[in-house]
């Protein structure tokens, strides 16, 4: 070989990349972003930068590794400081090839780092996933044979030439709730959730998907002084498809309740033919028809919950009760809308809070069946302790064995004696339009007195799905999520509710997001891509055996896993034995959530189990107190 040859243009450019420490310099390159990388993945966690903030960082590090190269072409690191580098030796091609090494080094940079990131799912996020694995969304067929399992009541059209019914068909819309609700095999759509469909343009399978519901019914109220004409339309709303329209045509109604009473029993019959035929007792028997106009338009104005509407409310009940004085709805609702106003003083009397707890206890003792009594009273009676402390001046009317309830499943195997004291805390929902804005002013005082604006926001919507209310709970919790990224519960059981309610793809979405934020508990991308593969192969159960996963793995850290989210999943999978066993250690923890398998739509498919029923039916008698025994216990 001729050593005398000039070197080759690329042995020319080998050389100067050497003496110009161009491949010393890329190799720390890569060290040093190797190690920040790794500290970045570390660290980010900590300050509440998620796995977005270490993409962006992977991506910063390899577009700025070409234009390093550039600059370490350019200048080198000498005792003297960064100095420009000499070109000594560089020949004419040199210029073009380090212009083309610099291209190829860019290209095969972005190449590896696209194919990371494709790799690594970035481009398409897990929810989109889903549109290749669940079938779109279509028309459901409607299957007669099929037992209804849930029903939303919309609110009620007044169709009266005066449109000034609109305390009547309230009263209705109430009343038809709450016998819907005794159905211990059917979940029934709260009135508050529905109240957001009157006069909806809305067609009927958004309505079913927005309530996840299998029947809808909408209906009309048309009153003059001499005639009442109420008509009902059953609808299964998943395929639009009409059931059966019911009409009642009456001329001179006496008996408005008792009119109302039979309404919802005609429904109630064609719902399901198993109900409990004590509900339908009327208790306000021989009411003069006088006062039970003016109770029902003392409870519509009550429901408003104004304090203007509470002071017409008083009004009206007390000429209830000028007509008939042993009214006692009516002297409930005035109790009620008494205590209500009480609350809104800035100089509360105490006299006043004790005093409407007296009229309570007095209507309690007249007529301990009716529901709406016994809630105003029950929930006028827990909320004392706090406004005014124990005081022996408030009577108690339950004798000491009334402090527990025997509560009895699969024909008495199991028994738990519970304290009644922990169910009402714990479990008690509003279902009577007197009781319910009684329940909301004490939740906002309770929820007022905590100076973390996310914490009772949280606390809300933990009790509206508690209550069955997920659109107003999901709301909610995306307001937590973003304003305080790092509470994992809120991501937790926005995710949850989101599945519960048939949105399978937004509780993937919010998974997603939560692993993006880094707050602590976060599943990560490999734990998602499990959940895909199960939603692959099982659907929606995927997701429920996949947090069933997630609760194990949380009791195996001796973390507390409440029994009532084992027992949700297990029925979200379609294990019924599992979900009832769990059910049954969670009644007797006297867990929170234990109420909400009357209003979760997980719980739909085990509604016909008779253990389910027998738990459904005796929850309505650890609701209130003082209470009768249940029937057989």
């Amino acid at each position: 070989m001729n050593d005398s040859l000039p070197p080759s243009g690329f042995g020319q450019f080998v050389a100067e990349m050497r003496r110009r420490h161009v491949v010393r310099f890329a190799f720390g390159y890569a060290a040093a972003a190797f190690v920040v990388l790794q500290l970045a993945e570390i660290v980010f966690p900590a300050f509440g930068i998620g796995e977005g903030g270490l993409r962006l960082l992977v991506v910063a590090t390899g577009l700025g590794f070409p234009p390093s190269l550039v600059l370490a072409w350019m200048y080198d690191l000498t005792s003297e400081g960064i100095q420009r580098t000499d070109g000594a030796g560089a020949g004419p091609l040199l210029p073009r090839l380090a212009l083309g090494a610099l291209l190829v080094a860019t290209i095969g940079v972005m190449g590896a780092l696209g194919m990371y990131l494709e790799r690594q799912g970035v481009f398409e996020s897990p929810a989109a996933q889903l549109d290749d694995m669940l079938p779109a969304v279509q028309l459901a067929s409607y299957d007669p044979t099929e037992p209804i399992r849930s029903i939303a009541a919309l609110p009620l059209d007044d169709y009266s030439e005066a449109q000034d019914q609109a305390y009547f068909t309230s009263s209705m819309h109430e009343e038809l709730i709450a016998k819907l609700s005794s159905l211990d095999d059917v979940r029934v759509v709260s009135r508050t959730s529905v109240m957001q469909f009157a006069g909806t343009t809305m067609t009927m399978p958004e309505i079913s998907r927005m309530l996840d519901v299998d029947v809808v019914i909408e209906g009309s109220v048309t009153r003059s002084q001499t005639r009442t004409r109420v008509t009902l339309q059953l609808i299964h709303a998943p395929s639009d498809t009409h059931i059966e329209t019911l009409q009642w045509d009456r001329e001179d109604v006496g008996d408005i309740l008792a009119f109302q009473t039979e309404i919802a029993r005609d429904v109630v019959e064609q719902i399901s033919s198993q109900y409990d035929e004590s509900v339908f007792v009327q208790t306000a028997n021989n009411v003069v028809p006088a006062a039970q106009d003016a109770y029902m338009r003392g409870r519509y104005e009550y429901e408003q919950g104004t304090e203007e509407g509470l002071r017409m409310a008083t009004e009206y009940f007390e000429d209830a009760l000028a007509i008939d004085p042993d009214f006692a709805p009516a002297m409930a609702g005035m109790a009620g809308a008494r205590f209500l106003i009480e609350l809104e003083r800035d100089d509360m009397s105490t006299d006043n809070v004790v005093g409407a707890h007296e009229v309570a206890l007095e209507a309690l003792q007249i007529d301990s069946a009716s529901v709406e009594v016994r809630e105003v009273y029950s929930l006028i009676d827990r909320s004392l302790p706090g406004l005014i402390g124990d005081t022996p001046m408030i009577p108690a009317p339950e004798s000491p064995e009334g402090a527990v309830h025997v509560f009895s499943v699969n024909a008495g195997q199991d028994t738990i004696i519970i304290q009644k004291s922990m169910l009402d805390s714990a479990w008690v929902a509003a279902q009577t339009g007197l009781g319910e804005r009684i329940a909301a002013r004490m939740r906002d005082r309770e929820l007022a007195a905590r100076s973390n604006e996310t914490d009772r926001a949280f606390m809300e919507a933990r009790q509206q799905a508690l209550s069955g209310r997920f659109r107003e709970a999901i709301m909610h919790l995306e307001r937590v999520v973003s304003q305080v990224p790092q509470k994992s519960e809120a991501w937790d059981l926005l995710a949850r509710i989101q599945v519960s309610s048939g949105e399978l793809r937004s509780g993937v979405q919010t998974l997603d997001e939560w692993r993006e934020s880094g707050a602590p508990g976060a599943p990560s991308r490999d734990d998602l891509r499990s959940l895909l593969e199960l939603i692959r192969e099982d659907g929606p159960q995927g997701y429920w055996a996949w947090r069933l996963d997630r609760l194990e793995e949380r009791m195996a850290d001796d973390a507390h896993v409440p029994f009532m989210e084992l027992a949700t999943a297990h029925a979200g999978m379609g294990a019924d034995d599992e979900a009832i066993e769990y059910l049954i250690s969670a009644i007797r923890q006297g867990e929170p959530g234990v109420y909400a398998v009357r209003s979760d739509p997980v719980w739909d498919e085990l509604r016909s189990d008779p253990r389910i029923k027998e738990i459904v039916r005796q929850s309505h008698f650890m609701r209130l107190g003082p209470r009768r025994r249940p029937p057989g216990i």
